[in-house]
């Protein structure tokens, strides 16, 4: 348990089982990087690819694998927690149905749970559930986490598991804490995983005897998990607050503290804590199972983020893991989720998890003692700024903008104004709120006038709509200033039906390009002919209606046969291409020449085969 060399990457959580394919997948996270999201779809459609081989086609690989499985995944996330990004990344758009600002139900409180729930079918086999409780945001973050990840067929017993009833209360909780009201797809999927999970029985990690689920910030159920027996506590979380660690240790004795320096110097007393340790950031256990020549900085953690609890109670022991850290704000105020696993003292307790290591290295390995304390409380002046701008931020979620695409303009441009759909109050004094659309970038920032019936006024070309703004916050008292960004998903109405059409013909704006994009489709799975056709010359010449060079020096045919005699549901992926371009003259021109009197037979015999 939480050996160091044992590491999941997010794409390996979402692998599906053998023989099982993805139905949807539902996320939850407290601050979200929109690049990072794009990862979940590129990993579904190509696991079975090499790190270096994705690279070789990442961009039209990320178009196909977001047109495929975008509409598969949901991620809720707290309001006004979303990274902004670099402009003009328009696959961005392919991703903003998936996203859902939360907030959590008691004022004052987070919405910061860490979880995945993913559902799996295969033909003839039971419908196959994953489970992932992690302390990891869906970001490019490289501190050290901890992640549960469990998974478990859906029975066909009648009644539930009963340890299952809260994670079905989770899951029942979202659309309630969502700020806008969510789709009838999203919807659907919710109730489908709170109805299915309570029949799964979940493969329980070696030596656990039981699991316990346990949301916090829900009605119906309780926010201390461990209100039981303690002889002894450890506690790892990066945050800290006095009052939480005075509640954690009043029962038992000897507890350890493992948190960051910064943490452990803005607590006052540690004296509930016979040991106290920090992440040692020089600890490179990497290079312990690998030459250093050949380690990657992309591999190195720093910082503890990870939010682990463990109690000794008699013979026994029990582990928490997820979201919660060791503050007021987590068991009081925010939405979290933990996951407990009961089992040996031996296996699971204190002792077991810091033994050092003889070979292979331990968690314990990553400690270093606690010395000296210094406490330094924190600064006033900061904490006020930092509190207007939350002020100011939920001020901006909860006017629920919307922003409103006027009539097409010349140029292929259009003209977005932003309104709030509810009332605010007026935003505090020395406080200057600037607003611009992500795809643009910052330089088309513009002062939010809020409290006027239209709060900014954008014009953006049509590849440049979207539903994601940026914001920039910047708070002014006695002198000192700070600022902070963050993107709303903004209610987009007006906008074209076709936008995503739009998107992919800005996207593949020349034949080339779709012709690459069609031999793309035709070789996932192949990365060596991937890698050829992106290397490979073509000169579409076109318009005397015979094969075009570049159809006759790429394998196009050889490809299209190959798919209807292999893999014939390749075929599907090219016709919903084709179909989406078919929907204007501009698109039609794309298709290379030629293609038609290649594609239509074998279409026609794929067809039949339905």
């Amino acid at each position: 348990m939480l050996e160091p060399q044992d590491r999941i990457l997010l794409r390996d959580m979402l692998r599906p089982p053998e023989g099982y394919e993805l139905s949807w997948a539902l996320g939850t996270t407290f601050t979200l990087d929109l690049v990072a999201a794009m990862a979940a779809p590129m990993a579904f459609a190509l696991f079975d690819w090499d790190e270096g081989e994705q690279g070789v086609a990442a961009p039209i690989a990320l178009l196909e694998a977001l047109r495929r499985y975008s509409d598969r995944l949901t991620v809720f996330v707290q309001a006004g927690q979303i990274a902004v990004p670099k402009p003009q990344q328009y696959l961005l758009a392919y991703l903003e149905d998936s996203i859902v600002e939360s907030l959590a139900p008691t004022n004052g409180g987070l919405f910061h749970p860490k979880v995945w729930l993913l559902r799996f079918e295969a033909k003839d086999h039971s419908v196959r559930y994953r489970f992932g409780c992690l302390s990891r945001n869906l970001t490019f973050d490289r501190a050290w986490d901890a992640a549960l990840v469990i998974d478990g067929p859906v029975t066909d017993r009648e009644r539930a598991f009963s340890v299952n009833h809260p994670l079905a209360d989770f899951f029942g909780s979202l659309p309630n804490m969502a700020t806008r009201t969510l789709s009838t797809t999203v919807r659907k999927r919710l109730r489908e995983a709170c109805r299915e999970v309570l029949r799964v029985n979940w493969d329980l990690p070696p030596g656990v005897e039981t699991v316990t689920f346990w949301p916090l910030g829900i009605d119906g159920h309780r926010r201390s998990p461990m209100n039981t027996r303690v002889d002894r506590l450890l506690v790892v979380s990066p945050f800290l607050g006095q009052p939480e660690l005075v509640r954690l240790t009043t029962r038992g004795q000897h507890h350890v503290l493992v948190s960051r320096l910064e943490s452990l110097q803005g607590v006052e007393d540690l004296s509930p804590f016979s040991n106290v340790f920090v992440l040692d950031d020089v600890a490179d256990i990497g290079a312990a199972q690998e030459d250093e020549a050949q380690l990657s900085t992309d591999h190195i953690l720093q910082g503890l983020h990870a939010k682990i609890y463990v109690a000794d109670a008699g013979w026994k022991a029990s582990v928490w893991t997820g979201s919660a850290n060791a503050t007021e704000a987590a068991f009081g105020a925010n939405v979290e989720f933990l996951v407990e696993l009961r089992g040996p003292k031996s296996v699971f307790g204190i002792e077991a998890l810091l033994a050092k290591g003889s070979g292979q290295p331990r968690f314990a390995d990553l400690l270093t003692p606690y010395v000296n304390h210094e406490y330094k409380p924190a600064d006033e002046l900061e904490e006020a700024l930092r509190a207007r701008i939350e002020e100011v931020r939920r001020l901006l979620v909860r006017a629920v903008l919307v922003a409103s695409v006027g009539p097409e303009m010349t140029d292929r441009q259009y003209s977005v104004a932003l309104a709030p759909s509810r009332r605010i109050k007026k935003l505090p004094d020395e406080i200057a709120v600037m607003c611009w659309p992500v795809m643009v970038g910052e330089g088309a920032s513009v002062p939010l006038a809020a409290g006027a019936s239209e709060w900014a006024r954008f014009v953006v070309s049509e590849e440049e709509l979207s539903s994601l703004f940026a914001f920039s916050i910047e708070a002014l008292q006695d002198g000192r200033k700070r600022a902070e960004r963050f993107t709303l998903n903004l209610v987009l109405q007006g906008a074209p039906e076709d936008r995503h059409s739009r998107i992919l013909r800005f996207i593949l704006r020349d034949r080339d390009r779709v012709l690459r994009f069609l031999l793309f489709l035709l070789a996932d799975g192949d990365p060596a002919q991937v890698a050829r056709l992106f290397t490979a010359k073509s000169n579409d010449r076109g318009d005397d209606g015979q094969p075009s060079p570049d159809i006759v020096e790429l394998p196009l045919f050889e490809s299209l046969v190959h798919a209807l005699e292999r893999e014939p549901t390749k075929l599907d992926h090219v016709a919903r291409l084709l179909a989406d371009l078919r929907k204007s003259a501009e698109g039609e021109s794309l298709i290379p020449s030629g293609f038609s009197e290649i594609w239509d037979p074998i279409w026609a015999v794929r067809e039949a085969m339905r």
